[in-house]
């Protein structure tokens, strides 16, 4: 019987970034080795293809076990980077009956960014090229660190940030490396142009109002998973919020709806109406940009959040 092939050691490993995607830190060793985003996933010992959709939403306890040993991550610290990560608060569709996490579950969920991501262009800057897990949560629309909401897509060649295809891999964590020549679709083509705008150059609208970053605050302290009881009572507050919205996104009329808001965020809302005969609100959540999002949020908060003696222990 043969014996079994020692697992090697990666010699650098790069210190994932606190809230770190494990797709940007995927990149992130893929661009140390100065190897494709394929070839780090093998160095890795995780199998698949580039577009490792799988990996992004949990791995197997094999998985874990070979990921530490090769880099010394401990499994917990793998956790944090994947989309299970928020199986008890925003994502229970990846949960089990017993809490534990569906190594078999496939999500498609209307406010997961599941093929792309938002960013704040300043913490990009600031970390070297780490991107967020949050940010591929539509219920992340803005950075309250800088005060500007996020960007989702390039200002040059005006596609999605981020893509989970190998031919836009290490490189556009830096920049936006989609295929110029094809708008985005498909894999790069040798000779093909890509359009290069710097990320930490791109233009975010500063946030004016204390209610938005206030909002954010209250539901990223939904979204942070805790004890039984937290949890439990975060599903239930976002699923209030989902109802909301979605009664809000079939109304006729704005009337009231946008009062006290920003200029900026008025403006991205009528930017994605849909046809005339249509909600005004209907296309929103779908193909608005975060702070077109961060109206619905804000509207469904000034409701269900509005009884503190709830709410209040988790903002």
């Amino acid at each position: 019987m043969a014996e079994e092939e020692p697992v090697r050691r990666l010699g650098v490993v790069p210190v994932p970034f606190p809230g770190e995607a494990f797709v940007s830190w995927v990149d992130t060793v893929a661009a140390s080795l100065r190897v494709s985003r394929a070839a780090a996933l093998g160095a890795l010992g995780l199998p698949g293809s580039a577009r490792f959709s799988t990996h992004q939403f949990h791995l197997s306890p094999e998985h874990l076990e070979g990921l530490q040993r090769r880099t010394g991550l401990r499994p917990a610290q793998v956790e944090r980077m994947l989309f299970a990560f928020y199986a008890p608060t925003a994502l229970p569709q990846l949960a089990l009956d017993n809490g534990r996490v569906d190594q078999g579950a496939r999500v498609s969920h209307p406010w997961l960014r599941r093929d792309h991501s938002a960013v704040c262009p300043l913490c990009v800057e600031a970390s070297g090229g780490r991107w967020l897990l949050a940010w591929r949560l539509r219920w992340t629309f803005l950075c309250a660190d800088h005060l500007v909401y996020l960007v989702d897509r390039c200002p040059r060649c005006g596609l999605r940030l981020y893509w989970r295809l190998e031919a836009t891999g290490a490189g556009q964590r830096t920049h936006c490396v989609r295929p110029a020549a094809r708008n985005g679709r498909g894999g790069r083509r040798l000779g093909t142009t890509v359009c290069g705008f710097p990320v930490a150059e791109m233009p975010a609208l500063p946030v004016g109002d204390e209610e938005a970053v206030h909002v954010q605050r209250r539901v990223q302290a939904l979204l942070t998973p805790a004890d039984a009881s937290h949890n439990e009572t975060s599903r239930r507050l976002l699923q209030q919020f989902v109802l909301t919205i979605r009664d809000v996104a079939h109304r006729r009329s704005l009337a009231g709806l946008l009062d006290g808001m920003e200029s900026g965020v008025i403006r991205a809302v009528y930017e994605t109406q849909g046809q005339p005969w249509q909600p005004p609100l209907s296309w929103t959540l779908e193909n608005g940009s975060p702070a077109a999002v961060s109206a619905l949020v804000r509207i469904a908060a000034r409701s269900v959040l509005s009884d503190g003696s709830e709410a209040g222990t988790l903002g």
